[in-house]
């Protein structure tokens, strides 16, 4: 049976931890700057910066569709819409892969630190974060949340070290929470870390305490003031939301990945009934709270691998020291560094914008739901009447890359009423009254998505109300034979 004290008096042998972590961080990296573009939470955020720019001022309207034009909207994540639309006018998809792959890598690297923390191996930290980093790919996408991982990471770190009686870096988590609160409304996961530790933790209560309660105090310094906690509950609780957006569902042990995060998940309790290892009190319900969130909505999963990722690490760093770590392997500190730092800029070349000058069959640039073709075309013929509606997913994109169209919805969900989901659902799989709705919303432009709207298509494509006017292997438009003047909302 091994403690936790026992590990983190385990003194950290070999030279090779450089080298071990720069080969985590290449991995890491190269798959996040390799994934694609998606366009769901990041296009719609680029225009809303592009408006903020604009006009001066964060807007209190929805402002890119003709259905909700007008009506009152709350923009919460107003920080990273300017970030992203920095990021596109100074340096295209190549500086927002350079910015995603950042927070990916800084929040890794925070992880490592964790676990270093914990005096767990250079090779079991590596094995861990490799295993928790291939099930939490899915949540690599560039959109709001990613700017705050950096941010959960520093704040375990911190309560780590607090718990080691190293209070210093605490005193920054005040700082973290009002720029946590600008960028998106998973602020309260820090008080999750913090409030278990104030309870179960071993460092100095009275400086958490005070931390805890500045860092509270600090969320209200933002653009909405106290209002943007109830904004925050009032998003979490729409029933569109819980009602059309997949991310908001409850996991399901579907493809590899969830079957290394079900497996790790049930590997701990199994693992600790064996080896029955002594670990705070705290980690267990850091556990038991993470994992229920994880386990109750799929977007919450990414807040429980970090602590996954520690007990992993305590409960095989036992077996990792005993077995793997500290042979006399790759001992010349010179080359390891060197080789460190290559492994390091490896990924760099993988950078959209440049892969493809070497790599004859480089992957997209773009996820295969991005339109870019269709759109150009659409630019293109500007007389083509108004009013359009598109596959749900290509609309994310249309707000950025087609803001001179008058959308039908975007993928702010609060933004909408139930109905108007509802009607979408029966356009876009063309049922019965597909032809009645497009009438009521006075649509006259149709954007389908030659893979999710197959019967769509074929129903426009046999009614004498429309015509094809462009299609590619991706996307099909059809524009009404006899435009309506203009489209009201339903």
């Amino acid at each position: 049976m091994v403690s936790e004290s026992s590990i983190q008096n385990e003194k950290p042998r070999g030279k090779a931890e450089f080298l071990i972590f720069a080969l985590v961080m290449m991995l890491m990296l190269t798959i996040a700057v390799l994934l694609p573009l998606f366009p769901n939470d990041f296009w719609p955020y680029v225009r809303i910066g592009q408006e903020i720019v604009s006009t001066g001022h964060i807007p209190s309207t929805e402002f890119m569709t003709y259905t909700r034009f007008g009506e009152p909207a709350v923009y919460l994540y107003w920080l990273p819409s300017l970030i992203f639309w920095g990021l596109i006018k100074l340096g295209g998809v190549t500086l927002v892969s350079i910015f995603s792959a950042l927070c990916v890598g800084c929040f890794y690297t925070l992880l490592w630190f964790c676990l270093r923390e914990l005096k767990v191996g250079a090779l079991t930290s590596a094995f861990v974060l490799i295993l928790t980093g291939l099930v939490g790919v899915n949540y690599w996408a560039t959109r709001p949340q990613l700017l705050t991982y950096p941010l959960f990471g520093l704040a375990l770190l911190a309560v780590l070290r607090w718990q080691h009686n190293h209070d210093k870096l605490i005193w920054y988590l005040p700082l973290s929470a009002i720029l946590w609160a600008n960028l998106h409304g998973s602020f309260i996961v820090l008080f999750f870390l913090l409030v278990p530790a104030l309870l179960f933790g071993r460092g100095s209560r009275k400086k958490l305490l005070l931390v805890t309660i500045l860092s509270l105090a600090a969320t209200c310094i933002n653009y909405y003031g106290l209002n943007l906690w109830m904004s925050m509950f009032s998003m979490v609780n729409s029933q569109a939301i819980q009602a059309f957006s997949l991310e908001w569902a409850s996991p399901t042990n579907e493809g590899w990945q969830a079957n290394l995060f079900y497996g790790a998940l049930l590997a701990i309790p199994v693992l600790t009934a064996f080896i029955k290892p002594k670990i705070n009190f705290l980690f267990w319900v850091w556990f038991i709270g993470f994992g229920w969130m994880a386990l109750s909505t799929v977007r919450y999963g990414v807040w429980f691998l970090p602590v996954e990722a520690l007990l992993l690490g305590m409960i095989l760093s036992p077996f990792f020291i005993r077995h793997l770590e500290g042979k006399n392997r790759f001992q010349n500190l010179g080359i390891n560094r060197l080789l460190g730092v290559l492994l390091l800029l490896f990924p760099i070349a993988l950078l959209p914008g440049l892969r493809a000058s070497w790599w004859q069959q480089a992957p997209p640039v773009y996820s295969s739901t991005t339109p870019v073709e269709a759109v150009d075309w659409l630019k293109s013929n500007p007389q083509l009447p108004d009013s359009l509606w598109s596959d749900f997913t290509y609309s994310t994109y249309l707000t950025s890359a087609l803001p001179e169209r008058k959308l039908f919805m975007t993928n702010r969900f609060e933004d909408f009423p139930l109905k108007q989901f509802d009607d979408n659902k029966h356009i876009a799989n063309a049922n019965f009254d597909w032809q009645s709705l497009l009438d009521q919303y006075g649509i006259n432009l149709l954007m389908p998505s030659t893979e999710y709207q197959p019967d769509l298509i074929s129903a426009a494509s046999s009614s004498p109300v429309w015509k094809e006017v462009y299609s590619d292997e991706q996307t099909v438009i059809f524009a009404r034979v006899n435009p309506v003047i203009t489209g009201v909302s339903k």
